[in-house]
């Protein structure tokens, strides 16, 4: 009876598993797509607001490193290039994710961020010969569909440019992925710290008097905690408790709460077309992960 007995607490821890991993990975969502709010609530420079954003990100990770996992930021893993290269990634995909918010309509980036894992799986075919299902090529073209509808009320410079900054932090955070998924053994939680560190260092030279500012210090010291700390940290602790497939549809999910978060506190109505346009690229992405199974 001994087997028996094993395979079922197996089975019960397995769920535990799922579930705890499923939980995390709904924190991640929920704290990264805050990060629309943040930029927005904030008036002070965007200098001031990586600098701070990244020392408190820092902070965050590097204390939940200490106290809940055995990773040291000392460890010579941490500066392999898979490491160093996803804190490179990382750095110049936050930094143009936050510009995207402050320059476009955060419906217009969010959903342009949220194309992720179609960009995944064009990385796949072009450089690894992995040829994507039918239900891949259907989900592309209803994303492409999605953009022409949001497009199709006008669009002003600063949403052009704030979607094209949200596309870097998508070919960034693909890189990332494709990186992880290759080098397994990749400590993550040090490479979001770097990455955290290196966006500070780019602003520094960027600093104004501003930076002191009571109320723009407190908002861009809890951006730095909830969407760099909580947000990463719960990605990278929940993502290895559940298949990646759950992962990645759960990830989505943080595009279409974005503008919620700004329509709520900051009472920021999106458009029509835009709210149109940015429903039919998520459920053309949810549609896509969920059913592409080759």
């Amino acid at each position: 009876m001994e087997p028996v007995v094993r395979d079922k607490t197996d089975a019960a821890h397995a769920r535990r598993e799922r579930v705890v991993g499923t939980l995390l990975m709904l924190g991640s969502a929920t704290s990264f797509s805050t990060i629309g709010l943040f930029t927005r609530a904030t008036t002070q420079p965007l200098g001031d607001v990586l600098f701070l954003r990244g020392v408190f990100g820092a902070l965050a990770i590097w204390v939940v490193a200490r106290v809940f996992t055995k990773q040291r930021m000392t460890d010579r893993a941490n500066f392999r290039w898979p490491a160093l290269t996803v804190a490179g990634l990382f750095t110049i995909g936050m930094t143009s994710l936050v510009g995207a918010y402050r320059l476009g309509g955060v419906v217009n980036v969010s959903v342009i961020y949220a194309t992720i894992p179609i960009v995944v799986g064009l990385a796949q075919l072009l450089f690894f010969r992995r040829r994507p299902s039918p239900v891949f090529w259907v989900s592309g073209a209803g994303v492409v569909v999605g953009v022409a509808v949001m497009a199709g009320g006008g669009l002003t410079g600063g949403d052009l440019i704030g979607m094209a900054l949200a596309f870097v932090m998508t070919v960034c955070v693909a890189g990332v992925i494709l990186i992880s998924r290759q080098h397994r053994d990749t400590p993550m939680l040090a490479a979001s710290a770097l990455a955290c560190l290196l966006s500070s260092l780019l602003a520094a030279p960027f600093l104004t008097s501003d930076l002191f500012d009571p109320k723009g210090f407190a908002i861009a010291a809890l951006f730095g905690i909830v969407t760099l700390g909580l947000g990463r940290v719960f990605l990278v602790v929940g993502s290895g408790r559940v298949p990646s497939r759950d992962a990645a549809l759960i990830d989505v999910l943080d595009a279409p709460m974005t503008p919620v978060w700004t329509w709520l506190v900051l009472g920021e109505v999106p458009a029509v077309n835009g709210i149109a346009g940015g429903c039919v690229v998520i459920l053309a992405v949810l549609l896509g992960v969920r059913y592409d199974r080759e």
